[in-house]
């Protein structure tokens, strides 16, 4: 067993280092005769490459500075008929591998390159070697990060779809002598998905380039992605929508009440310390400017109208302490019209109305008690009368003693006060559906626009 796992070693030592000097007698035979900076020309006609790209990750989309950082890895096929040999007389090698700075290359360029000196067209090809077969086939694969320009378009952000093109073409040469040819789609078999987009596809096409007169090819992939909303719409819309939300609450507070103004001051102070904090979040674009912002001002703009109705509603219901009279003009419109239409009564009538209310129900608890009382001495068979008469009255007075201290009396407010408190309720009614009614509207028609 020994000497045949020997003589297996001795083999596979035999044959690799046959292999290395069979590349090293290729290497020598095309050092003298081969010229790297001259294009390989097979039968009088151009030279034709073949540019693939796979699209391994989608790293970053800088919205301010429109720039796409991507890895792609990017594959190159053309034919060499300088590279060309028998492989029978180099012990059966049909493959060999060369550094690129020993053959010609095309000189693929990025024409949206935004960083100069590192892509793909210039140092990084240099690292990686090519693979040349006996028949004169070059290949060469290598991966590369490159930042590209791509307009960014944020009207809908967070519901936005972006389009990024990776234009390449040959810088020096032109379709007479190179030409640059591609699949039709883009390969995603290797993609790794990204946290923020989702990609929706690769579409590939082959746009002309002309210059002096001269048609340069190039093959362009559109990178067609779609933002994904929802952290966002976690971070920025709902907290925004609620705190619009609470605002509503404000109206519901009495007319009378102080804290209508200090509610309102603290959601426009909560809502503008927010979106101080989820600026750095929001796209600074300003052309387009992103619908989300317009919404964030309008919120802005309701909360501070809030305030603004609020300290109405308190002033409007401070003139009756002043002394303001009431017009009949504005008791007849805000107060008979708008307020029956709003369903509000006026304070003075309610209380009116309850102490009615309270007056026949203690008449007929004293009708109750003096039948009672007249019952009571007939079937006693008093003998003095002027006792009988005592007691009955006694316990005529008992049972009305016995419902507790009598109501104490609210004091005497004036119509004129009562009517200016009305007129605040109505007010502070009517802002109430108003406000509703445009934050419902607002938010309503955002989302419509940013439903695709």
């Amino acid at each position: 067993m020994d000497k045949l796992h020997l003589l297996l070693v001795i083999c596979v030592f035999k044959q690799t280092v046959c292999q290395t000097c069979c590349t090293s007698d290729l290497l020598e035979k095309f050092v003298g005769v081969y010229l790297k900076d001259e294009r390989p020309v097979c039968d009088g006609n151009d030279t034709s490459v073949h540019m693939d790209l796979s699209l391994r990750q989608l790293i970053n989309l800088d919205d301010t500075a429109q720039v796409l950082t991507t890895n792609v890895w990017v594959r190159l096929n053309w034919t060499d008929c300088r590279l060309t040999w028998d492989s029978t007389r180099f012990n059966g090698t049909d493959v060999i591998y060369v550094s690129a700075a020993h053959v010609w290359t095309p000189d693929l360029t990025l024409y949206d390159d935004t960083t100069y000196g590192n892509s793909v067209g210039m140092s990084e090809r240099a690292f990686y070697k090519l693979s040349v077969t006996n028949e004169g086939r070059v290949s060469q694969t290598f991966p590369s990060v490159i930042n590209s320009i791509c307009g960014v378009d944020t009207t809908y952000f967070p519901f936005d779809r972006q389009q990024c093109s990776l234009q390449f073409g040959l810088w020096v040469h032109d379709d007479s002598t190179v030409v640059l040819t591609s699949h039709e789609e883009g390969d995603t078999s290797y993609f790794i998905r990204n946290a923020e987009w989702d990609l929706l596809g690769i579409d590939v096409g082959r746009i002309p380039y002309f210059y002096n007169n001269k048609r340069y090819s190039s093959v362009t992939y559109t990178l067609n992605i779609r933002r994904r909303p929802a952290f966002f719409m976690l971070t920025l819309c709902f907290p925004c929508f609620l705190i619009c939300s609470i605002s509503v609450l404000g109206f519901f507070l009495p007319p009378a009440s102080k804290e209508k103004v200090a509610l309102q001051v603290s959601l426009l102070l909560s809502l503008s310390v927010f979106l101080f904090l989820t600026q750095d979040t929001l796209p600074p674009n300003s052309k387009p400017l992103p619908l989300i912002c317009i919404y964030f001002v309008l919120v802005m703009v309701l909360s501070s109208a809030s305030c603004v109705l609020a300290v109405v509603v308190l002033k409007v219901h401070m003139k009756g302490n002043q002394g303001w009279k009431v017009s009949p003009r504005v008791r007849a419109i805000i107060i008979d019209k708008l307020g029956r239409l709003l369903l509000i009564k006026r304070p003075h009538m309610l209380r009116e109305d309850a102490q009615e209310d309270r007056k026949i129900q203690l008449e007929n608890v004293l009708h109750n008690d003096e039948n009672n009382a007249q019952e009571a001495t007939t079937s006693a068979q008093a003998t003095d009368t002027a006792t009988t008469t005592a007691a009955a009255t006694s316990q005529a007075r008992s049972p009305a003693t016995s419902l507790g201290p009598a109501p104490e009396t609210d004091p005497q407010v004036s119509a004129e006060t009562m009517d200016w408190f009305t007129i605040a309720s109505v007010l502070d009614r009517l802002f109430l559906i108003l406000y509703a009614l445009v934050s419902i509207s607002v938010f309503v028609a955002f989302l419509i626009q940013f439903t695709p």
